[in-house]
């Protein structure tokens, strides 16, 4: 037991060489030992070696029988090998054997609503809420009352406000209070939505540990290294097998629903908000120059950029995407684009933008489990945007060739219209099924899962409306305070 929790330890410590070894040296005394099996499946999962997870992962089921962890990561690495029918047996077997768990309620619900099943889920959210309460029926009520009827959210108001007097977690408090402002929203009391969304902001802002306006530095010097001399250099010539193509700008700015219209074309796939850019190509290259980003990107070699070509192909392999065109909808690769340039020349990017206010308050009324201000601080959130927008009019300056941009309103306003520009810009004929999007029922696992199973709705273009008022004070309130702040 000592090893195994020393194992444990150093995992997190993310020092996954010395746990394997440990693990593997377990499994030599006993090649049944079920923590070291799951140990050894976690550790896979972290390198994203799923093949290899799932093969310890059923062991330690095997091994494990009572415990429901190795099961839901089983189901999440199904998930991944683009098995989910495997996943879903994995999480119903999980669920019936453990019928008063709320967890695995919690569990299932999620495929459910990450494949679009969302009367499914709604079931499965209801029973688990009949289970014994614990931190996760938050999390629960937080999904149903996002799809649950509108009479039913009062039974789901009081309970939430039950909880919240039951756990003392600040963080669980950001969850129920921005349940709670979905539910006011949906009963139209907007006054009292506006307070719980403003109270959820205030607590996780306490969490982020930087300024918006610490980015802008940065900001700077991509402008400034990726200027005009950067982009009259000669490119190399790419021969590749398709045409790589980045859904870039603000959250909650339309990617899911643009994506899932595009990849019903036969000839286009995605790897969903992939972050290979950040995590594997600019550390390379980082450690190779031993300089910082975008600095590493001066003077680089052909067959130093065919190794990150390389790098980025084998994430698509992986992802087990074939097609002619492949996104990445990762919106933050806006700041990305003078990369994507000297790497693949001929790249399509696509820029969503929205109306401000409404893309505001979208951020400001959803819950994003990253600690970073701008996602819940609308004055932070005005910092990062207008930062977005003058790099995007930078880079729209020097590559206009490869930038398209499509407003979140017109692509509502007029579908057939934009999805054509759009499928043409990536050189690809309009096919009707793009506009039948909702009916797919592949895995989506972002904030929009839920909305974008139905057809296109125009209520995003309106619903922000009775907040404009609250959202005109905050702005104004983090002027005047920042107005004293540097007065003399």
């Amino acid at each position: 037991m000592l090893l195994i929790k020393r194992a444990n330890e150093l995992m997190e410590e993310n020092k996954l060489r010395e746990a394997e070894f440990m693990f593997k040296a377990i499994l030599k005394e006993n090649n049944n030992n079920g923590s070291a099996l799951f140990g050894l499946g976690r550790i896979c999962i972290r390198l994203e070696d799923f093949d290899s997870a799932i093969y310890y992962l059923r062991r330690a089921c095997e091994h494990l029988p009572k415990m429901l962890d190795p099961l839901f990561a089983l189901a999440h690495c199904f998930n991944q090998v683009g098995s989910p029918v495997d996943a879903k047996t994995v999480l119903e077997y999980t669920l019936s054997i453990a019928k008063h768990n709320a967890q695995a309620h919690y569990e299932l619900s999620q495929f459910y609503l990450d494949y679009g099943f969302i009367d499914n889920a709604k079931k499965t959210l209801e029973q688990g809420l009949k289970c014994p309460y614990g931190p996760v029926s938050v999390f629960m009520l937080n999904e149903l009352v996002q799809i649950a009827p509108v009479s039913e959210l009062e039974q789901h108001l009081q309970l939430l406000e039950q909880l919240l007097d039951t756990y003392d977690n600040e963080r669980l408090k950001v969850v129920a209070y921005y349940a709670l402002g979905k539910c006011h929203h949906r009963l139209k009391n907007h006054d009292q939505a506006f307070d719980f969304f403003q109270l959820a902001n205030d607590i996780q802002l306490q969490f982020c540990d930087f300024k918006t306006s610490a980015m802008l530095p940065f900001f700077h010097k991509l402008k400034q290294h990726f200027n005009e001399d950067f982009f009259k250099k000669p490119t190399d010539k790419v021969a590749s097998t398709f045409t790589p193509t980045f859904i870039v700008g603000l959250p909650r700015t339309g990617s899911t629903l643009l994506e899932q219209m595009l990849v019903q074309h036969s000839n286009i796939g995605s790897i969903g908000e992939n972050t290979i850019l950040s995590d594997a190509i600019v550390p390379f290259l980082e450690k190779r120059s031993e300089t910082s980003y975008p600095y590493c990107f001066d003077n680089l070699s052909t067959s130093t950029k065919d190794y990150c070509r390389t790098l980025y192909v084998e994430e698509i392999k992986k992802r087990r995407v074939g097609d002619e065109v492949v996104i990445n909808k990762l919106p933050a690769n806006f700041q990305n684009l003078g990369m994507i340039y000297s790497l693949f020349p001929e790249a399509r990017i696509i820029h969503l933008t929205r109306n401000f206010k409404a893309t505001a308050w979208s951020v400001f009324s959803n819950h994003f489990a990253a600690d970073e201000p701008y996602f819940c601080s609308i004055s932070e959130f005005e910092t990062y945007a207008q930062a977005e927008q003058n790099l995007m009019a930078h880079f729209n300056n020097h590559i206009p060739r490869n930038i398209f941009t499509l407003s979140y309103e017109a692509l509502l306003e007029h579908p057939n219209k934009m999805i054509t520009k759009t499928l043409n810009f990536l050189n690809q004929k309009f096919e009707p099924q793009c506009l039948e999007y909702y009916k797919d029922r592949r895995s989506i696992t972002t904030l929009s899962k839920a909305q974008v199973r139905k057809p296109i709705s125009k209520a995003p273009l309106t619903s922000w409306q009775p907040y404009e008022k609250h959202i005109i004070a905050l702005l104004n309130h983090a002027d005047e305070t920042q107005t004293n702040q540097v007065s003399p």
